[in-house]
């Protein structure tokens, strides 16, 4: 059982780890990838890391596609273009929502990093939110049921 707080706003409510701490610079290109920025991040400050210096984390992006399949063509291209690597990949569903699972690798500062990302079609056609989550490739297994409690219990609020 993973102590935990609950986050509710933006129009979505998640669970997270009671000890994690919100991050304050959502505009940081280099943790998340083109446009647009997070909703909102969440670190893992475990190991005496500030927020500048931080290696495990999630974010949350709404984002403006029509659809899924759109969604997830843009974030294939991303990861393309930027030189990380595409692990697997397989269809899941959120809390009734139509989600795509993509795990990703990729080496930066010396470290191996593996990203898990949820993509999910939260109402077709209207709203789409990606859940990225990333650590060091050597703490992804010890950090899975933490990034799981997010992404399982991943709501909207007042869905229609």
């Amino acid at each position: 059982m993973i102590p935990y707080k609950t986050y509710a706003g933006n129009g979505i409510t998640f669970k997270y780890p009671a000890d994690w701490k919100p991050i304050s610079d959502l505009h940081s290109p280099s943790r998340w990838g083109s446009n647009p920025d997070p909703i909102l991040a969440f670190y893992d400050p475990s190991g005496n890391h500030t927020e500048a210096n931080i290696s495990t984390y999630f974010y949350i992006k709404q984002l403006n596609v029509n659809s899924l399949d759109e969604q997830l063509s843009r974030y294939r291209h991303d990861i393309r273009e930027i030189g990380q690597t595409e692990v697997s990949e397989r269809n899941i569903t959120v809390n009734g929502m139509k989600a795509v699972e993509l795990i990703k690798t990729w080496h930066a500062d010396g470290i191996q990093y593996q990203a898990l990302t949820v993509h999910i079609e939260a109402i077709p056609g209207s709203r789409y939110y990606r859940i990225g989550c990333v650590t060091p490739l050597s703490k992804y297994n010890e950090t899975l049921p933490k990034f799981k409690l997010v992404i399982n219990s991943f709501k909207l609020v007042n869905r229609p």
